[in-house]
């Protein structure tokens, strides 16, 4: 009877290292893909000795597991080499092709082996794309007014993001643009998961990176931190990316190779990274472990918050995971800069533990402009175009971050999160309406207001998080600070989920009450933005995004069904059922060819 039990009990745990989609696939399908995650290195319990390159010692202890996961594969599966993709170091993981039952049961059975899970793609959250783009005003150097929402040229006379990497997983970039081209960093600076060695030098698969991009280091007054560098790694091949590329990303950001993945080099990681990229549907913890690393080594991880507002509980994924910084979007049709963008997604989100604990998320954690915000356009190296969705409002948030490391280097994740939550805009911001208009007061969707059973008078709240960020009050004086300049009221929100052995929690560990900011030893920016230069082609006064192929565009498009409000009759919404299009925007075609 014991011995039965045990074997009873044995085969129960085998059976819950795979997951329920890949058990299903296998009843579907007699070969499967799959990624199996082993036991190894736990980032954080690693100790970093001052001064030290915290990238290169989790790479290298990271790196040694690889050698233990190998040998594994080897002893359980026949044909190894055409069954491993790809090995991730950095979340200590294989991503396989082509596997039997058989091949499923012999990993599952093994001691080294966490779990198996399904293999998946992630689509973009197509952007609105204003067709009527434009170029700046005659006055080049003027601050957007998302540049100028934020705080940020307030703070230029101190730190402008002088001497901070910056990292974009996105589609890629025009690295020739006017705008960017100044501060690329060249040395290892560009990775293309999918076409190798091919692209040396870093090429849009769509337009939505060079957009991005812009909106953090962009010059001409696009960007929040002008002078930082960038690198960009392209995760998503026109508006979809794959688990592997997305696991390549994540490792480039950290230690940056060469162009076909040789060589790495932690020194030159990144410090901040852009992810205006995820995906609808239950929670997914595939990239917790990348950016678990990431924040052990100083990297800040800022994800948007997705485009499937104004519902409650519509946060996607990886922005709805704890402890990264997912934004919302502000703005309007006319750039309203206190109302919270109908589109922006709202939470809250619900993580089950592997005990069965349930976890209630407050997302997002922070808001920023994200409508029809103008940066660069990679149809026109010269040229700008404006977008509207949270794609947009996370880098606002990056280039934050990339002035407050400016400021001072060491920042840890949970300061930098203090810094930004604590002083956040709050009593300015306008209440969810009773319903969501277009300009002509054409409905869009009903208001959702209190999601989750949080008060939107309490912070943080779903739909605007702590508030909107404001980085001309942390560093007003030249100095970090944690206070606002005015103390708004702040009620302590108190969530009620109906599951059993539930908690709730904000995004991340609380903020401390007080952080005390380290000296910066910095020497401040100068006041004055070099200017455009002269002598270039002066941008057109109407932009519009190139089609696919070379028919022309018809001046009638019939919609397709969204599943939501109906889009006007000359509107063409990409069918993701999340925001309704404007009146008077034609969407980016896809399809792009880099």
């Amino acid at each position: 009877m014991k011995v039965a039990v045990a074997l009873s009990f044995m085969a129960a745990v085998v059976q819950a290292k795979v997951s329920v989609s890949v058990r299903r696939e296998l009843e579907a399908k007699p070969v499967v893909d799959a990624i199996a995650y082993f036991y190894g290195v736990n980032v954080n319990t690693l100790a970093f000795t001052e001064g030290e390159n915290r990238k290169q010692t989790l790479f290298n202890a990271l790196n040694n597991d690889v050698v233990t996961i190998e040998s594994t594969l080897k002893s359980v599966l026949d044909n190894v080499e055409r069954k491993v993709v790809h090995t991730s170091w950095l979340i200590g993981a294989s991503f396989l092709t082509g596997l039997t039952k058989e091949d499923i049961e012999k990993l599952s059975k093994n001691p080294n082996v966490r779990k198996i899970t399904g293999r998946f793609t992630t689509t973009l959250d197509e952007p609105l794309t204003d067709a009527a783009s434009t170029t700046l005003s005659a006055n080049e150097d003027t601050p957007q007014w998302g540049v100028d929402t934020v705080g940020a040229p307030s703070i230029w006379k101190y730190f402008t993001g002088k001497g901070v990497v910056v990292g974009s997983i996105d589609t890629g970039a025009a690295y020739s643009h006017i705008a960017l081209k100044d501060n690329w960093r060249s040395n290892k600076g560009w990775f293309n998961p999918y076409n190798g060695t091919a692209h040396p030098l870093p090429i849009d698969s769509a337009q939505h990176g060079t957009h991005t991009i812009g909106t953090i280091v962009g010059k001409y007054g696009i960007g929040v931190a002008p002078d930082a560098q960038w690198i960009s790694c392209m995760g998503l091949y026109v508006n979809s990316g794959d688990d592997v590329s997305l696991a390549k990303c994540a490792e480039f950001m950290v230690c940056p190779t060469r162009l076909d993945g040789t060589h790495p080099e932690c020194k030159l990681g990144a410090d901040v990274i852009n992810n205006s990229w995820g995906g609808q549907g239950d929670y997914d913890d595939f990239y917790e472990a990348s950016i678990t690393a990431w924040r052990a080594v100083g990297i800040t991880p800022i994800f948007s918050n997705g485009n499937s507002g104004p519902v409650c509980k519509s946060t996607g994924f990886p922005g709805g995971y704890q402890r990264v910084i997912s934004v919302g979007a502000i703005g309007s049709y006319t750039d309203e800069r206190n109302k919270l963008a109908f589109f922006s997604s709202k939470g809250p989100v619900v993580s089950k533990a592997a005990n069965g604990t349930l976890t209630t998320i407050i997302k997002p954690d922070i808001s920023a402009p994200g409508f029809f915000t103008l940066s660069a356009n990679a149809k026109n190296l010269t040229g700008y175009v404006r977008m509207a969705g949270t794609s947009m409002s996370g880098p606002h948030v990056a280039g934050v971050v990339a002035l407050l490391k400016s400021a001072q280097s060491d920042l840890t994740y949970d300061e930098i999160y203090a810094y930004i939550t604590k002083t956040a805009d709050r009593d300015i911001l306008e209440p969810e309406p009773a319903q969501w208009t277009r300009p002509d007061g054409s409905v869009i969707a009903p208001g959702s207001p209190n999601c989750g059973g949080v008060s939107d008078k309490a912070w943080p709240n779903n739909r605007f998080g702590y508030g909107r960020i404001n980085v001309g009050t942390i560093l007003r004086d030249g100095k970090l600070n944690d206070t606002p300049t005015k103390q708004p009221t702040t009620i302590l929100p108190t969530t009620t989920v109906a599951t059993p052995t539930t908690t709730t929690s904000p995004a991340t560990t609380p903020c401390p009450t007080n952080v005390t900011p380290k000296p910066t030893g910095t020497t401040p920016c100068p006041t004055n933005i070099t200017p455009k230069p002269t002598g270039t082609t002066p941008c057109p006064t109407n932009i519009t995004p190139k089609p696919t192929g070379t028919t022309p565009c018809p001046t009638n498009i019939t919609p397709k069904p969204t599943g939501t409000t109906p889009c006007p009759t000359n509107i063409t919404p990409k069918p993701t059922g999340t925001t309704p299009c404007p009146t008077n925007i034609t969407p980016k075609p896809t399809g792009t060819t880099p």
